[in-house]
């Protein structure tokens, strides 16, 4: 599993979010200033009960001063409450368009990697990208700045009025302060740490539980439902211990918060008390203390959890930008050639190695003229489908050139390249839709018609009758509710309603019985004429048809003509035949 953890401070990785915060830069302003009109109106309370009590305590009031002032306490609650649902409406409803933008992202920056960063990565690792970080980058950049912000605010406001009432004792007040920053540095960078520790083991969780539910058949045939529910109790219980890990160090937080803050408390009674009694204050300025040191409670409380969600925020967006930065061996060339592709494929002195050290293929030329097509046959991990995967550049070469119509494939756009050819891989993907949206995945203009059409000459379409809902029928994920032969067949007529110029079969027949094989080869025939086609097949059945053969043994060419001129050479194709051929006769 590749590295995907975040590198360099929090500081460092919550800076790749100010290029999407600058284009809400409006909402965050507006929220801003909502928060700061919420925050004026809620500090001016503690000085209007302050008024109110002192007014009271004096002999000269009416019941109308009373009301009067009853009626601005009510007048600020209802604009603070007011503002700060504004706020919310800003800052969180931004923090919603960035998660969008950050999954429309995390999709591209996968989308357009070549296939050795999925060889690299786990289904799970990358699932884990959009369940987890994300929500929590999101949690960063709409309640942390917003409770931020009101932090700031509030306490910027509500020490403005503690300092015009008594300096001494707002300084007092402060004393804890210095503890609490302390603190919150200190717990922080565990939260930090230990965070992406809990992200990891979510990871390894996900993959597992990804794995399990797609290979369920295979668990139940080897009864190895016990162990694999083992498994997942052991990396379970490992998240589980990680997230008690963090939850331990986050408890430490909120206590250690409270008791700074109750000092606080202690020192407005024992100083401010002793200020009353000596009639420097008077009761309702002593209450107005008590009031914002209330108000200051929850901004002080909020910094413990504020500084949770930003280390959680910038554990998952260092994740995210290992996964952005992830550089693809596989892109567009920033100056396409203008081509329109006819079908030549020619391989020129290619080789290609996945480490930089052993050659999958090597020193493999041969051309595919237009219109004609090539058999490819060896033993298993000889470099059949890496060859094959070179021309709609899945892999890049190592050394030598892939070219299409005399171009190098690398000088060509890859939409370009990769609408010219269709490919039918030997494990059949279906998506979790309709047979007849499946067939038209490759071509989504395709008609009804041309859907049927593609289906009859893959053999298909008398499967598809006899289903109740005939193509609309929903094959489930990875077609589960079609055999191996017709999830096969459905990706082949896909590749044939796609129309491409070049169709590259990579051992799409196998799943597929001999009497079904021999009348999709006589349909092939057809579709092969005036197209360029590619077959990989461990049946020598399936590519005597093919202009050329060649065989593969541990990445080069062994031996290279038609059927009947390597059946003649007595060489390793003969072999193979011959093999066939009496296996067939004692089946």
């Amino acid at each position: 599993m590749s590295d995907t953890s975040p590198r360099g401070g929090a500081l460092h990785e919550l800076r790749r979010l100010i290029p999407y915060v600058r284009k809400h830069t409006k909402l965050v302003v507006l929220g801003l200033i909502f928060i700061t009109i919420s925050n004026i109106c809620s500090t001016t309370i503690p000085y209007v009960v302050g008024s109110t009590i002192d007014t009271l305590g004096s002999s000269s009031f009416t019941s109308t001063d009373v009301a009067w002032l009853i009626a601005k306490i009510l007048a600020l609650t209802i604009g603070s409450g007011f503002f700060m649902f504004a706020t919310r409406r800003t800052i969180i409803v931004m923090s919603r368009y960035i998660e969008e933008a950050l999954r429309n992202d995390v999709v591209a920056a996968v989308k357009d990697q070549s296939q050795r960063f999925f060889n690299e990565r786990s289904t799970g690792s990358i699932l884990a990208h959009f369940s987890n970080d994300i929500g929590s980058v999101r949690e960063f950049i709409g309640p942390a700045i917003m409770y931020t912000a009101n932090t700031i605010t509030t306490f910027a406001f509500a020490l403005s009025w503690m300092t015009s009432l008594d300096v001494l004792l707002t300084a007092a007040i402060l004393i804890p302060v210095p503890l609490i920053a302390t603190l919150t540095y200190r717990l922080g960078k565990r939260i930090h740490s230990t965070y992406k520790v809990v992200q990891q083991e979510y990871e390894h969780i996900t993959t597992h539980a990804q794995e399990t539910a797609s290979g369920i058949r295979v668990i139940r045939a080897y009864v190895r439902g016990a162990f694999e529910a083992l498994r997942f109790d052991t990396l379970s219980k490992s998240y589980y211990e990680r997230n008690m890990q963090l939850a331990r160090v986050q408890s430490l937080m909120m206590p250690g918060m409270t008791v700074l803050f109750n000092i606080s408390y202690i020192i407005v009674l024992t100083v401010g008390g002793y200020q009353v009694m000596q009639k420097a204050l008077t009761v309702g300025e002593l209450t107005q203390f008590f009031i914002y040191l209330n108000q200051l409670l929850w901004p002080i409380a909020a910094i413990g959890w504020v500084t949770s969600m930003i280390q959680r925020g910038a554990a998952s967006i260092g994740r995210l930008g290992a996964l952005y930065d992830a550089p693809s061996d596989v892109t567009s060339p920033l100056v396409p050639r203008d081509i329109a592709i006819s079908g030549i494929v020619t391989f020129d002195h290619v080789s290609l190695s996945y480490d930089g050290t052993t050659r999958v293929l090597d020193d493999i030329s041969i051309t595919i003229p237009a219109g004609t097509s090539l058999g490819v046959v060896g033993a298993v991990g000889s470099g059949k489908s890496t060859l094959v995967g070179l021309v709609p550049r899945l892999y890049d070469v190592s050394s030598g050139r892939v070219l299409v119509d005399g171009v190098d494939v690398r000088e060509i756009d890859l939409h370009t390249l990769r609408s010219a050819i269709a490919v039918v891989p030997q494990e059949a993907f279906l998506f979790s839709e309709t047979i007849r949206d499946n067939i038209r995945f490759g071509n989504p203009d395709a008609s009804d018609d041309d859907v049927v059409l593609a289906a009859t000459r893959a053999q298909l379409h008398g499967d598809i009758m006899q289903l109740a809902e005939g193509y609309d029928t929903v094959v489930g994920e990875r077609g589960v509710t079609l055999s191996g032969g017709q999830k096969q067949r459905t990706s082949l007529a896909r590749a044939i309603a796609a129309d491409p110029k070049i169709l590259i079969l990579d051992d799409a027949l196998s799943a597929i019985d001999a009497d079904t094989e021999d009348r999709v080869l006589r349909e092939l025939q057809q579709i092969m004429l005036n197209r360029t086609t590619m077959i990989i097949s461990h049946r020598l059945s399936t590519v005597q048809q093919c202009t050329t053969i060649i065989v593969l043994e541990n990445g080069r060419i062994i031996e290279s003509g038609s059927h009947a001129e390597l059946v003649q050479r007595n060489g390793t194709y003969a072999a193979m035949f011959e093999r066939q051929q009496l296996e067939q006769q004692l089946s």
